[in-house]
């Protein structure tokens, strides 16, 4: 039975393989992100649904629309307060750098890769020493230690299934790395490289749409066509959340840092497959590795915006 569960050239490695601080982080850094967006969602849906309600004060005798639109904008004030309290995107970016240093590390590790190549003397210490190096430096910066008993410091991250890759054959390593990895990172790369290149060309088109007709409002109104209802600066508020939205989900600049990515990887890949030998495998895993972290795709999107 204990062979059946050993990982190898034929196995999957499943997120249960890898270190525990890996998932939690993992998790908390999802959880995270769906509060930093939906929070920013929904402030400015109540910013376009006060300035309607603002537009609508205009044009009628009652005091509803008046209140209304007071409440609303008094309602952006608080959720803008909350959000800044709960700091919630800090906190997805601070926990998604622990849970990719992590992983990244286990990696080195089952493949001996980096620092942990095949001649480190005694592995796992290595791993335990540049963990907590790693760790030390995003506590600064915010990061809070979930592990509550010693025996998970350190080496107590490294799981049997990790053991069981590193004490495979070189072959049976390069295979596993390959597949599991390599090819796992770029078919994710491919797939969100399409997937924000559609977001960008449909937010940029609801862009110029809602543009478009602020300018037909605008035309309209000017040759008294509206009676009376000034819808420009409603659509231009549009316009301008639309605009705002597509620049947090960074949409443009991601497809760039994600076709990069995957342009690079297949480039390894291949290298990886056919000429990287023994001799230099740890240099091409960290290698790998610095393509595949968050701070390289950080470092390409600035050239993307």
């Amino acid at each position: 039975m204990a062979a059946a569960r050993t990982p190898g050239p034929s196995t999957t490695l499943r997120d249960q393989d890898l270190p525990p601080l890996f998932r939690v982080n993992d998790l908390e850094a999802i959880v995270r992100q769906r509060e930093s967006f939906q929070s920013i969602r929904l402030h400015l849906t109540i910013l376009l649904l006060a300035a309607t309600a603002a537009m609508a004060a205009e044009q009628t005798d009652t005091r509803a629309p008046t209140a209304l639109a007071a409440v609303l904008y008094g309602l952006t004030i608080v959720v803008g307060l909350h959000t800044a309290r709960r700091r919630a995107r800090a906190a997805w970016q601070v926990h998604r750098a622990v849970a990719e240093t992590v992983k990244s590390l286990a990696w080195h590790y089952m493949v001996r890769g980096g620092p942990l190549h095949t001649g480190v003397p005694n592995p796992e210490a290595l791993f335990a020493e540049r963990l907590e190096e790693r760790l030390s430096e995003l506590r600064q910066v915010g990061w809070e230690d979930s592990r509550a008993t010693s025996d998970l410091l350190g080496a107590g991250q490294i799981t049997p299934a990790m053991r069981a890759v590193r004490a495979t054959s070189f072959e049976a390593r390069r295979n596993f790395y390959l597949r599991e990895r390599v090819l796992e990172q770029l078919v994710w790369y491919r797939n969100k490289s399409v997937q924000e290149h559609q977001a960008a060309v449909r937010w940029s088109s609801v862009t110029a749409g809602l543009t478009f007709i602020a300018l037909l409002a605008a035309v309209l109104r000017t040759v008294g066509m509206t009676g009376g209802w000034d819808l420009t600066g409603l659509l231009s508020a549009a316009a301008a959340a639309a605009v705002a939205w597509h620049e947090v989900r960074r949409h443009r600049p991601l497809t760039y840092a994600h076709s990069r990515v995957e342009q690079e990887l297949d480039t390894m890949r291949v290298a990886m497959g056919t000429t990287v030998t023994e001799e230099n495998w740890a240099d091409a895993v960290a290698e790998t590795e610095r393509l595949v972290s968050p701070q390289h795709t950080d470092w390409l999107g600035r050239f993307g915006s």
